[in-house]
């Protein structure tokens, strides 16, 4: 774990020393969530062990590390709901458990592509379960300030919306969208500053479709140009690199390929 431990700095450190940066791993965890999912995969992949292959003794699994995680990942890529992002975390979390950043290197996992991102862009079934009426106070909320699941549940009122401990430990002050401020006045209003915004957030929320729509409204209330085409390879007429920097920073993130993947395509 490298909690408060910047992840950029060692990237630069390594592109000084000339070293490749592309994909760039130092080896840690960075986030209390990244060590939640790969203790997942991890477990999966020594159940998988167990349940496919019959070992259970840890040392036995490490001696054959690189055949059994080539096997995993190749039975996992025939499961037809198991997408390359599913993937490629797996196979970091197994380097990171192993230590071995060259594990699994015989095996070339498919290629993750934009158009088969399914998260928040399509009905699912939590939406047939859920009156989205009673919870427009947070929605609208979401669509002001762009903030996470776990930033809304423990936001407390104050002057601004300071997130204190983000994904990854990071703080950031989050501007609220012009002219979406009275869905925030409204939600403090009368309480108290050590008083919780919201009581509670139904898990039922989609909650990053509104991040994801914060994200769109204000890259094209900043830049004043339309979203960059869905399809097709981005050309620099079609984006601003600086405008897409600075809502990538206000979600949380530090990448613009992260915004313009995810967020604003």
């Amino acid at each position: 774990m490298a909690i408060g431990v910047k992840r950029s700095e060692a990237k630069a450190e390594a592109a000084a020393r000339g070293e490749p940066t592309f994909a760039f791993s130092d080896g840690l965890i960075h986030s209390y969530d990244t060590r939640e999912i790969y203790q997942k995969a991890v477990m999966w992949f020594l159940n998988w062990c167990r349940d496919t292959e019959n070992i259970r003794d840890l040392d036995k699994i490490d001696e054959q590390a690189d055949e059994l995680a080539s096997l995993y990942l190749a039975d996992r890529m025939g499961q037809p709901d198991i997408s390359a992002w599913t993937l490629y975390t797996e196979r970091s979390a197994l380097r990171i458990f192993f230590q071995d950043r060259e594990l699994t290197d015989c095996i070339e996992l498919p290629e993750r592509k934009r158009e088969n991102i399914k998260r928040s862009r399509y009905p699912t079934v939590r939406d047939r379960h859920i009156n989205l009426d009673n919870w427009q106070h947070v929605i609208q909320f979401c669509l002001a300030s762009g903030l996470r699941r776990e930033e809304l549940r423990d936001l407390h009122v104050r002057l601004i919306v300071h997130v204190v401990n983000g994904k990854g430990g990071k703080q950031r002050q989050v501007p609220v969208f012009p002219g979406r401020e009275s869905s925030v006045q409204s939600q403090v209003e009368g309480k108290e500053g050590d008083a919780h915004v919201f009581n509670r957030v139904s898990g039922l929320l989609d909650i990053h479709s509104y991040r994801r729509q914060f994200a769109q409204d204000l890259y094209e209330h900043l830049s004043g140009r339309p979203l960059p085409p869905r399809i097709g390879r981005l050309q620099s007429a079609d984006l601003d690199r600086d405008v897409a920097l600075y809502v990538s920073r206000c979600l949380g993130h530090n990448r613009i390929d992260i915004i313009f993947q995810y967020y604003i395509r």
